[in-house]
């Protein structure tokens, strides 16, 4: 069973994978969803079309240069932000330690 942060991407010879959501992120008036695959902890990213109901979608390809690369910057801001949090855990922890 997926969990709520995981999808499944079907491969175009029918091979599934079970991924983790990263984020999602709207520009250009597209949504796009970034994620990585758990078998291989490769990272990509597709962009999202809603259907007609919350449950339905489908995912179409990044086609341009200019997409990968706006979504390259947004996806290191995302990899500095975690590591920004954990480095705060750390100097927390030190805190709790020394008290």
């Amino acid at each position: 069973m997926l969990k709520e942060d995981q999808m499944v991407v079907t491969n175009a010879n029918g091979d599934e994978a079970v991924c983790d959501i990263l984020f999602t992120h709207e520009a250009n008036g597209k949504n796009y969803v970034v994620f990585e695959f758990i078998d291989t902890k490769e990272v990509s990213a597709a962009i999202y079309i809603p259907g007609e109901t919350d449950d339905e979608g489908t995912f179409a390809d990044i086609e341009t240069d200019e997409e990968w690369d706006m979504l390259d910057h947004v996806l290191q801001a995302y990899y500095d932000e975690l590591e920004a949090e954990d480095d705060e855990d750390e100097e927390d922890e030190e805190e709790d330690v020394q008290a």
